[in-house]
């Protein structure tokens, strides 16, 4: 089971991830909605310089034009960009042209059942697809748990890869894996405590992810 830690503020944050065996970590920047965490571009590729071989890292963003996040991509020196908001099929065309070395994950926000069709939308245009929870306010790090029967039937007539997150924590993602079987996971907030990430709590989600499908 893969497993990126979301939400990488500080070099201790990026430790912590590593130390848990992730495989990806993830930097939110370019943010127009209320968000945890958020880095500059010039600190990701600060903290990116540091990071080990075989760790990818993703830059997050709620960015929305093309030429933004393009920028954002080189500035931070990431590999996978993933799209929190609303950007057309055709806008992620643009960023592949610019960019073909760069991995697209494009945000479906399960609040209904009207996600399978837009998950169907994005197939073709991403690599893969990140389920989440949103709110009025937030379009990404609510903490808040969506309904994991959607989540299922999108990752089973998914033709990519399908990451499931919104709302994870180390007490809940063993049984969100068991019904989504997702390809991963993917957590901000529910491994933090007192505003930073939690050793105790990034290596529990570990454990318990990564033991989820096994037997």
């Amino acid at each position: 089971m893969r497993i990126k830690f979301c939400g990488t503020a500080s070099p201790a944050d990026m430790q912590c991830a590593v130390a848990a065996g992730c495989d990806a970590v993830g930097f939110i920047m370019g943010v127009t909605h209320p968000s945890a965490d958020v880095v500059t571009p010039a600190e990701a590729a600060e903290m990116i310089r540091r990071l080990p071989p075989f760790i990818e890292p993703v830059a997050v963003t709620h960015l929305r034009d093309t030429d933004g996040l393009i920028r954002l991509v080189r500035e931070s020196r990431c590999t996978t960009l993933q799209v929190q908001d609303i950007v057309e099929p055709a806008g992620l065309d643009a960023v592949r042209d610019a960019l073909p070395y760069v991995r697209i994950v494009k945000a479906v926000h399960v609040m209904d059942r009207t996600a399978i069709a837009t998950a169907r939308r994005y197939e073709p245009y991403a690599d893969a697809l990140i389920l989440d929870t949103r709110t009025d306010e937030k379009i990404g790090g609510t903490g808040i748990p969506h309904d994991w029967n959607i989540s299922a039937e999108i990752v089973a007539g998914s033709a990519i890869p399908v990451i499931l997150a919104g709302g994870l924590t180390p007490e809940n993602v063993r049984e969100a894996i068991q019904i989504v079987r997702p390809y991963g996971v993917d957590v901000h907030t529910g491994v933090r405590r007192d505003g930073a990430r939690c050793p105790e709590r990034t290596l529990a989600f570990a454990r318990e992810a990564r033991a989820a499908l096994s037997g």
